[in-house]
């Protein structure tokens, strides 16, 4: 896979039909081997932002560049693989309704065929293990509790190592004991497993208190980043 090294707007417009601009010809150069959480007021955009850094969906003008290559000139084949160093989750969605959790998480990866079968349910079967999901490997996604749910759709981008993760209110629903875990599970990607940029829409400053990160505000669909130090995280 490429080495993601730079993510960048210019001149970026984007808005949702009769809805007000959510990007109004921004430059901006987003920070990289950071965690960054991204501040605006309810509404402003902060998911379909995540959407644009995940080549999920197309600015209306303007470019968004990875490594200074303009995605919207790059063919299916040639963004594939840069597509495959992102993970991004949904809120509660992401998960296959009439597959099994298990399957879920295998899925990604063998789709792709980034590894073998015995390498793919090594991945899957250690997180199951760690976040004590075992008993619900074999049942669907409207069979479980809605934390086991939330947590399953968090992990499903993570079995591909990627190397930008895109974080749309991640603690919602997981509960604290949880939340420290996956908080816990970012920390190994990166000092283990190639993951160096992290993006992340929350209102919830408990979390990120748990986070070191920088901060970058969408506001009147600009994105700028306030010149003061990062934030550390407490202690667990």
């Amino acid at each position: 896979m490429p080495q993601i090294r730079s993510l960048k707007f210019e001149s970026l417009f984007f808005q949702h039909e009769t809805q007000d601009p959510i990007l109004m010809n921004a430059d901006f150069e987003f920070p990289t081997n950071e965690n960054v959480l991204i501040q605006s007021v309810q509404g402003a955009g902060k998911s379909t932002l995540l959407q644009i850094l995940g080549g999920l969906i197309v600015p209306q003008s303007g470019k968004f560049l990875i490594n200074d290559s303009d995605v919207g000139d790059m063919s299916f084949e040639e963004f594939l693989p840069y597509r495959l160093s992102i993970g991004y989750t949904f809120d509660y969605g992401g998960l296959i309704n009439n597959r099994t959790i298990y399957d879920n998480l295998m899925l990604p990866l063998l789709y792709h065929k980034l590894v073998d079968m015995e390498e793919a349910n090594r991945r899957v079967m250690e997180v199951l293990k760690y976040f004590e999901l075992e008993k619900f490997k074999d049942e669907r996604p409207a069979h479980i509790p809605g934390r086991v749910r939330k947590i399953s759709c968090l992990l499903r981008p993570m079995m591909t190592h990627p190397q930008v993760l895109l974080l749309d209110d991640p603690s919602v629903g997981l509960g604290q004991e949880t939340s420290l875990k996956f908080i816990d599970l970012i920390n190994k990607h990166r000092a283990e497993r190639g993951l160096k940029h992290v993006f992340i829409s929350s209102y919830d400053e408990k979390f990120m208190s748990h986070i070191n990160h920088i901060t970058i505000h969408l506001d009147n669909g600009l994105l700028y980043a306030p010149q003061t130090e990062g934030n550390k995280a407490v202690s667990l």
